[in-house]
């Protein structure tokens, strides 16, 4: 049993903060919400932790990563198909993560067999990291988006293929169901009656499903098959965006990463070809889709989360604050794109009564960084610690 004590305290639901109060955690949980006094006073010989300076918030919840991600790296020919060291790179990630103040993510396509070997890890004590969601392998058309990951994708087509790769992937430990339906074009890669059949498996096996839609038609077809996450989603129109808040859609933009894919693909495509220009273009486009709609859909009463998508070689594999900082950009005050990165991510994981906020009773999933994040956005960025569960996992 111990207290933590900062000039403040980010309850993580988009408008509560606490002045001058500290947080007791015991057997993992957060017993007690109170004035470090009153807390000294009514449990004798505590012990105390006194930050100033510093300000208290919910762990950081990253609902899109790639950890397992091989994309463009220097030995991604030759290691490709080497889960040994695809699982040393995931470990590798995990640990950045919790430096980050990420502690759960939710990764949404990975090598058959990477999140039981992460689980395994953590039960036995191996490994250390953020708790951990895993989508096992993406489901894509045969030759569609995603399918040049040979370890990393089903390919399915038509409705009972894709039922039975849903029913592989939850067999293999899959705790979401994760669907590639758009590339750089215009048209949903699968068909609507296909994506109606992918969601009424999961949903008939308890569980939940997310879509990468990037184009409008496949943002129609995921809402009206009725997917629990849109991921991307640059071209959700107001009028979608009010279909999917009547359906309880949570929307995951991945702003930040569109913002750096021009650079990176003019970069690694220095000799494009007239199809790589076009798919440049393409992210143009993307890019002036999330200025017209993010910030308009979010005043709308869309639920946003927070992911990062990740996959370039020389990037940090969670900039869980530079997505913060860009959906600020949008629009969003500092309070507002925080509960997008803690509160609204254990809602998309069903787990609200469990983490994500900081109130009595949860989880102490809890970090401290150092100055105010409320009046500048970037001190996020200074983490000083990290504690999964009431247990200090980073300093």
């Amino acid at each position: 049993m111990f207290v933590l004590k900062a000039d403040k305290i980010i309850v993580g639901d988009g408008t509560t903060v606490y002045f001058d109060k500290a947080v007791l955690i015991q057997d993992g949980k957060i017993k007690k919400i109170d004035s470090l006094e009153r807390l000294i006073e009514n449990y004798e010989s505590i012990e105390f932790q006194e930050m100033d300076g510093c300000t208290i918030l919910p762990g950081l919840i990253d609902v899109h990563v790639h950890l397992g991600s091989l994309y463009m790296r220097a030995d991604s020919q030759a290691m490709t198909n080497n889960l040994g060291h695809i699982t040393l790179m995931a470990y590798k990630h995990l640990q950045d993560a919790l430096s980050a103040g990420i502690t759960t993510l939710r990764s949404v396509g990975e090598p058959k067999g990477l999140g039981e070997a992460i689980r395994a890890g953590y039960q036995k004590g191996f490994i250390e990291g953020p708790r951990y969601y895993t989508c096992e392998r993406s489901i894509t058309i045969t030759g569609g988006h995603g399918s040049t990951g040979e370890i990393t994708k089903i390919e399915a087509d038509g409705p009972w293929e894709v039922r039975r790769a849903v029913r592989e992937n939850i067999k293999n430990g899959a705790d979401w169901i994760k669907v590639m339906s758009s590339h750089r074009s215009d048209n949903s890669e699968f068909t609507l009656e296909e994506l109606s059949a992918i969601t009424d498996e999961t949903h008939r096996l308890g569980k939940k499903c997310c879509i990468h839609a990037g184009n409008k038609q496949s943002i129609e077809y995921a809402i009206e098959a009725g997917f629990d996450s849109l991921e991307h989603a640059a071209f959700l129109t107001g009028e979608l965006a009010e279909i999917a808040i009547s359906k309880n859609l949570v929307w995951v933009p991945t702003s930040y990463v569109y913002q750096k894919a021009v650079g990176y693909m003019g970069k690694y495509n220095k000799n494009s070809t007239q199809k790589e220009l076009e798919e440049n273009k393409f992210l143009e486009e993307t890019l002036e889709g999330y200025k017209e709609n993010l910030f308009n859909n979010f005043q709308k009463g869309i639920t946003i989360a927070t992911g990062t998508d990740i996959c370039f070689p020389d990037m940090f594999i969670t900039p869980i604050q530079k997505e913060i900082e860009t959906l600020c950009d949008f629009g969003l005050l500092s309070l507002q794109a925080i509960q997008c990165a803690t509160g609204n991510g254990a809602k998309l994981l069903s787990a609200e009564n469990f983490f994500g906020n900081i109130r009595e009773g949860l989880f102490a999933d809890i970090i401290v960084v150092e100055g105010d994040p409320i009046s500048n956005i970037k001190n996020l960025r200074n983490v000083r610690r990290v504690y999964k569960e009431g247990k200090l996992v980073y300093s």
